[in-house]
């Protein structure tokens, strides 16, 4: 009898550690990142939904002060990693604003500055 009581025990704890392993917990927002390399901005993010089936849209767009500088977007389900470089100027301030939606609902926009050595 005891050995019974263990060996459906130790089942269950197995049961449990699979099925609580098998659950991911997503993070929904992003933040966006903006380098240099001399003077080629790298702008890129990774966005993801709540869960593997949601659809997810993003654009990263790049300003110099209010002046627009260069755009991309891409979309796709669970998540969205989205990328791109332009050439810039030294010493001058940039700011790379991302603007996404999950599931059509658009998420609050994200912004990151920083200056081209």
């Amino acid at each position: 009898m005891k050995r019974r009581t263990f060996s459906f025990a130790a089942l269950l704890l197995l049961v449990l550690s699979i099925s609580v392993q098998a659950v991911q917990l997503r993070a929904v927002g992003s933040r966006p990142t903006l380098s240099f390399s001399e003077t080629t901005a790298s702008c890129y993010v990774n966005c993801k939904g709540a869960s593997t089936s949601d659809k997810v849209s993003a654009t990263l767009t790049l300003y110099q002060g209010n002046t627009y500088v260069d755009s991309w977007s891409s979309s796709g389900t669970g998540s969205v990693f989205v990328s791109g470089q332009c050439a810039v100027k030294g010493g001058k301030s940039y700011t790379l604003t991302l603007s996404y939606s999950v599931n059509g609902t658009t998420k609050p926009s994200v912004s990151v500055s920083n200056t081209c050595p």
